[in-house]
């Protein structure tokens, strides 16, 4: 995560994205995700429990069921681009 964003290829492929935090902070925040192309999937895992990232609803091109926090390795949400937005599929708060 860099200024509260990530890019992610263009590509027809799915991807599963292990997040950090910018240069290994404590915590992060995460509004906007660049890349990706329509009907693109992606699951995201925290890289490590020692740091935590924060996805923002509502905030840059997210649009989620409320914030969600990766603070746990185990933690995942799930996303789909449509149009410029990615959409909240689901998530697991395995903490």
């Amino acid at each position: 995560v860099a200024s509260g964003a990530i890019s992610l290829p263009v590509s027809d492929l799915d991807y599963v994205i292990y997040l950090d935090t910018e240069g290994a902070a404590a915590t992060d925040d995460l509004d906007t995700i660049n890349g990706g192309q329509e009907g693109q999937v992606a699951m995201f895992f925290s890289a490590t429990s020692s740091r935590d990232i924060t996805f923002k609803d509502g905030t840059g091109n997210l649009s989620l069921a409320g914030d969600f926090l990766l603070s746990n390795v185990a933690d995942n949400i799930t996303l789909v681009k449509r149009g410029s937005t990615w959409y909240e599929i689901g998530r697991s708060d395995n903490a």
